[in-house]
């Protein structure tokens, strides 16, 4: 089960093998089959073959299943054909216990070695036998019957189809230049598989036994297409080159091409430099490639008032992140509002690397409407546009920014990466001691039906709750997939109860809006409730991305000092917390405005600089601090080193991290470049 939650796994940064200095020089400058054949070279000169017997202890740490299950199951075996990496696994293979075997009779009786490019095809012989870089160990019924299929895209219409307990599964292909049969494993190991295969292309093209394996049609099921450059047939490549991109290279690959590297002496060098895939290869599908890019915004009080005005500005920095495999040409930006002091374009943006504020600054000047709006804020984004050569005869894509400060991290377009707008709250000038908007103020997770949720206003004035929605994401989805669209007016200082029709008597007094079990108020401890305003996200009990049941079982009322909403929801900081059934204080509220000491512990503290190449530094602490965690955007938890007031992160990419001072917890995004 993968983990999708921040219950985290930590990974080692310690101890393990590293690419050698200078091992791919001889590659730098290389492109096309001559970058192949010279890879060939690098990852066969020094090769240290082993037995196939040693395989199976190999695997105790080259496929240990510390990666998925939230790192619980460090003892088994992390199997491709039977992981789950979205629930609970099928069955496991525990180390030492559920040895390998050659003899079954179903799915779960043991595991084997199964070799991606079928040894069946070379007639088993050294050294591709035993390579751990194309054999992996699978469940020995789901390796028989894949056979010498061929990998490949599974008509789901088609007839004979068999699917395995995890989801992988065999049957007609619907992979274009392929009708046989072929099998496809779990989208979560499909750019694993391409690179093992590519690895095997490169590592054997000078194997070449023109009367067996290598020939065009030595076998229907053999994608071979006997050359020692290509090495596979077109559909096989375009169908490699595809799952390479959509499945980029994951920590996993990474400790186990270096784990790989002790044992044999040799390298996957497409998990090292992903890019070389496009440098090597060439595919007839359309093209692709992956952009993140980030706005971030700062408020300019230009006539100094201590309020927005019109007139103030917002000004903006952003990055655009070239995270694909390919280069990209071309690049230009448009924003929903302000103006590029040099707008132009970038001519080429190549793989891997991060653009910051290209086009200069962008700044918006502040309207009379936007002080007046609804939402009391500007929402913007960037759009940033790419083509895939300099000619922009080949295609190009578009991709909308990402506000690095929202947690709620929606992905709009479903391309895996989030794309929040960048909101700027805008300080008009309010009562004294008015909070800044609608929240939620008390959350009810009771036994049976006695569930309800209570919003307040203490905005100043009555509030039109026409524009407002309660939504509910279920089970850590990280979508939004139950509305309850709000009518009617909330007074100054006055909760609005939402409760379920069978709640207990004690609920049903304080209750506005009665609701049926099927509503948003169907939540348990690991569904996350939203109060949203014109469709966006405002305040929030628990994680939308969290399946755990961080929130069950409890009444959370909010804390007195808490003057307005928060999209990222801060259990300890802004919640009191009561036993199950407690429903003493609904129905009211209190709200006091006054500051603690505790409000203030971060009020000057900053991590700098940011973006980073991986050193972060801690500024103006005045106390010390009680704890530092830094997640990945899934979720898992790196182990890093806080020395004085700096840590280092070893990779690049966003990652979040948690700080704690005086007892109180706040969240950064982080970026590496």
């Amino acid at each position: 089960m993968k983990n999708i939650t921040l219950l985290f796994l930590l990974l080692s940064v310690m101890g393990i093998a590293q690419i050698p200095p200078g091992y791919y020089n001889s590659a730098n400058g290389l492109t096309g089959y001559q970058l192949k054949s010279e890879l060939s070279n690098i990852i066969s000169t020094g090769y240290n073959g082993q037995s196939y017997g040693s395989l199976i202890t190999l695997y105790n740490t080259s496929d240990n299943d510390e990666y998925f299950d939230n790192g619980t199951q460090t003892n088994t075996i992390l199997d491709m054909y039977s992981e789950n990496p979205n629930g609970p696994d099928p069955y496991n293979w525990v180390i030492g216990v559920n040895a390998n075997c050659g003899n079954f009779n179903s799915e779960a009786d043991c595991y084997n070695r199964e070799h991606i490019y079928p040894q069946g095809f070379f007639s088993q012989n050294e050294p591709m036998r035993s390579d751990a870089h194309h054999v992996i160990p699978t469940d020995g019924w789901v390796n028989g019957g894949r056979s010498n299929l061929p990998f490949g895209e599974v008509n789901p219409n088609g007839a004979s189809i068999t699917t395995y307990m995890n989801g992988s599964r065999k049957g007609p292909s619907i992979t274009t230049g392929f009708n046989g049969q072929v099998f496809e494993p779990l989208d979560e190991f499909k750019g694993d598989i391409a690179r093992m295969l590519l690895y095997f292309a490169t590592r054997y093209e000078n194997n070449i036994n023109d009367s067996g394996w290598d020939a065009a049609n030595a076998s229907a099921n053999n994608p071979r297409d006997g050359s020692s450059d290509r090495f596979y047939e077109q559909w096989y490549i375009d169908l490699l080159l595809d799952w390479h991109t959509q499945d980029p290279v994951s920590q996993k690959e990474i400790d186990r091409n270096n784990d790989i590297y002790v044992h044999q002496n040799n390298r996957n060098p497409f998990v090292d430099n992903p890019q070389y895939v496009d440098m090597i290869w060439t595919t007839t599908n359309n093209p692709s490639g992956r952009l993140f890019a980030t706005l971030k915004d700062t408020f300019v009080d230009v006539d100094m008032d201590g309020f927005a005005s019109a007139g103030d500005q917002i000004t903006y920095e952003y990055e655009i992140n070239n995270i694909g495999t390919t280069d990209l040409f071309n690049v230009t930006a448009v924003a929903d509002f302000g103006t590029f002091n040099s707008p132009g374009q970038i001519a080429q943006l190549n793989a891997g690397i991060n653009s910051t504020d290209a086009f200069g600054t962008l700044t918006y000047t502040l309207t009379a409407a936007d002080i007046s709006s609804s939402c009391n804020c500007v929402i913007n984004k960037i759009t940033v546009t790419a083509d895939f050569n300099s000619a922009g005869t080949n295609g190009s894509f578009s991709k909308e920014s990402d506000d690095p400060d929202n947690f709620a991290n929606v992905d709009g377009n479903g391309d895996m990466l989030p794309d929040d707008d960048t909101r700027t709250n805008l300080n008009v000038q309010m009562p004294s001691g008015a909070a800044t908007e609608l929240f939620i103020s008390e959350y009810i997770e009771g036994g049976g039906n006695n569930k309800a949720l209570e919003i307040a206003n203490y905005t100043g004035s009555s509030v039109n709750l026409a524009d407002y929605s309660i939504q509910l994401s279920q089970n850590g989805s990280g979508t939004w997939n139950v509305t309850e669209t709000l009518s009617g007016t909330l007074q100054d200082q006055e909760v609005y109860v939402l409760a379920r029709g069978n709640a207990n008597a004690a609920i049903l007094a304080e209750a506005d809006l009665l609701l049926g079990s099927s509503s948003v108020l169907n939540f348990n401890g690991n569904d996350a409730i939203g109060l949203f305003k014109a469709g966006i996200l405002l305040d929030v009990v628990g994680d939308p991305n969290s399946n755990a049941d961080d929130i069950q079982n409890e009444t959370l009322v909010r804390k007195s000092n808490v003057t307005g909403p928060n999209t990222t929801f801060d259990k300890a900081g802004e919640w009191n917390v009561f036993a199950q059934d407690n429903s003493s204080d609904l129905g009211m509220h209190t709200f006091d405005n006054t500051a603690s000491n505790d409000d203030f512990a971060f009020q000057n503290i900053s991590i700098y600089p940011n973006p980073s190449s991986g050193t972060f530094y801690i500024g103006n602490l005045e106390n010390e601090i009680e704890q530092l965690d830094i997640y990945d955007l899934s979720g898992r938890q790196l182990e890093i080193a806080l020395n004085n007031n700096y840590f280092y992160i070893n990779r690049t990419g966003v990652f979040i991290a948690r700080l704690q001072v005086n007892g109180v917890s706040k969240t950064y995004k982080l970026i590496v470049k």
